[in-house]
């Protein structure tokens, strides 16, 4: 049976190098569920992820249709309830302190409201290297430390917006890599 990875997208420029990380995963003979953030979608669409992975992407809390299917009445339990491996990737300053603050305001963060025990949680933050410095968000990433998250990054290196410092998502293939070897 193949393991089920759920990642989850939220608004960062770094989005587009979560594509490379789902079709790493797919290639790898994994079952991969998408689900975004609003935000999310600002900067990557949905359909490359559907495209990727051959899968319904879920953005939303509240159902678009009455299907009767169990992710269109409860996006927020289905995948998630199913997941092996659960990963935020760009995990944002916001998605962080709502990670580690419990909040379920967004499909993102309810889903991972609804994670089996046993499901492996991975963040990886991306953010601008101001961002990354503050202590709050320091502080919302050790929460999540404590709590058994995994985090991979950030990296040091060129940012989206023009500087250089910590705050960039670590490499596609390191964090398939890191995801492959939780689930295998």
């Amino acid at each position: 049976m193949k393991p089920k990875v759920l990642i989850g997208i939220t608004g960062g420029i770094a989005a587009y190098k979560t594509a490379d990380i789902a079709s790493q995963l797919v290639k790898a003979n994994v079952d991969v569920r998408v689900i975004m953030t609003e935000t999310a979608t600002r900067f990557v669409a949905p359909l490359t992820f559907a495209a990727l992975t051959r899968q319904k992407v879920l953005t939303s809390l509240f159902p678009d249709n009455n299907t009767g299917e169990m992710d269109v009445i409860y996006p927020h339990l289905y995948p998630a309830t199913e997941a092996n491996a659960f990963v935020v990737a760009p995990a944002t300053a916001d998605s962080i302190a709502k990670l580690a603050h419990g909040f379920g305001d967004d499909i993102v963060c309810c889903s991972a409201l609804s994670l089996k025990p046993d499901c492996k949680r991975i963040f990886c933050p991306a953010m601008n290297e101001q961002m990354w410095g503050q202590p709050i968000v320091r502080e919302n990433a050790e929460k999540l430390l404590k709590m058994g998250w995994h985090q991979v990054g950030p990296e040091k290196g060129r940012l989206a917006c023009g500087t250089s410092g910590y705050g960039r998502m670590s490499a596609s293939s390191a964090i398939a890599q890191i995801i492959l070897s939780s689930v295998f």
